[in-house]
């Protein structure tokens, strides 16, 4: 297969997303040239200072509508399908289609696009598994979370399992859609997914983008905010820059195709990130503990591992040096807010 090289153009969709950004900041210290899919263009005007002269910015209103790609892949070398579906809606017709068309509108796009050499999926550990307290479980090439399904099956209601059954059940269908369609299609560039569980680590300008998806997980955590903490099960962690790094990989490397690369670093609990968090910053309050169960899984992740030593990182990050990254972000926020009184 065809090599991306530095100074190729990568489209990244969802580029104001909390992966986007640091997937975005990877290629551009690499080498390459990133164009950035939003929903609006005139919101997101900030990025294009943000990431300098190699990045641009183009609108994709609805990810879902006809030949909503056709524009953005003009001229790309590879291609990171980041974003997706983050609907509340208890209804599953509104969340999981979308994420179905968006991605096949985009492998379309992009077989009708010569310069494409490679394409990567962003999916999720929800497109393997339902975590859940004390289940055993191994998580490899082969495991599909087919339990998701229920989503189709179920009333609309249930306030929060309800709309995670449907977001688990979109990275299932999505990932497996797009496996599927290049097995029948077999298009031109290579094909690959990452399968990242919870990402921790730095941020991309957060004065822009608040404290969005897992990072706003460890932004509860640190304000002693509980209550949705304790809802979720024992998992995995990984860096988001080890994340980024795997995109690079799945697009870079010639020899990864149909393969789906599990970014998932190590074990974690709440409690171990309370330490660490009270071990960095020994002046500020914390709650005193978490009530959790540790995770009982294990993940076949040693592909991506040699990934990340073919791109010259010895190991995932481990968790400590993760947190680490995040915990000046939030003392930047909380000076933030004591200058504006509102501390």
């Amino acid at each position: 297969m065809a090599l991306v090289h530095p100074g190729g153009l990568i489209l990244i969709t969802g580029a104001n997303g909390y992966i986007a950004g640091v997937t975005i900041q990877k290629f551009l210290d690499a080498g390459f040239r990133v164009r950035g899919t939003v929903r609006n263009v005139s919101k997101n005007g900030w990025m294009t200072s943000q990431y300098g002269p190699n990045f641009s910015l183009i609108e994709v209103p609805d990810m879902a509508a006809e030949n909503a790609f056709v524009e953005a892949v003009k001229g790309v070398d590879g291609i990171a399908h980041i974003a997706s579906s983050m609907s509340f809606s208890l209804n599953p017709q509104d969340v999981i289609p979308p994420v179905i068309k968006g991605s096949i509108g985009l492998l379309e796009a992009a077989a009708k696009e010569k310069s494409v050499k490679s394409f990567v999926y962003t999916s999720s550990q929800g497109a393997c598994i339902t975590m859940e307290p004390h289940k055993v479980y191994h998580i490899d090439e082969n495991t599909w979370n087919e339990e998701s399904k229920r989503a189709w099956e179920l009333p609309f209601e249930g306030g929060f399992e309800r709309m995670a059954l449907n977001y688990l059940c979109s990275k299932t269908e999505g990932e497996q859609h797009s496996f599927r369609w290049v097995e029948e299609n077999k298009p031109h560039f290579t094909f690959n997914s990452v399968v990242p569980n919870y990402n921790f680590g730095t941020l991309i300008a957060p004065e822009h983008t608040g404290f969005g998806s897992s990072a706003a997980m460890l932004k509860m955590l640190w304000e002693g905010d509980m209550t949705s903490l304790q809802m979720l099960p024992p998992a995995w962690y990984v860096d988001t820059e080890d994340t980024a790094l795997l995109h690079v990989a799945a697009l870079t490397l010639p020899d990864v195709n149909n393969e789906r690369i599990f970014a998932f670093g190590e074990r974690f609990c709440w409690n171990q990130i309370l330490s660490i968090f009270k071990k960095e910053v020994p002046d500020k309050e914390f709650v005193d503990k978490v009530e959790e169960v540790e995770d009982c899984g294990t993940v076949a992740n040693g592909r991506a591992e040699e990934l990340l030593k073919r791109l010259g990182k010895k190991r995932f990050s481990t968790l400590d040096e993760g947190i680490k990254k995040f915990i000046p972000w939030m003392l930047r926020e909380e000076k933030k807010k004591l200058d504006a009184g509102d501390m």
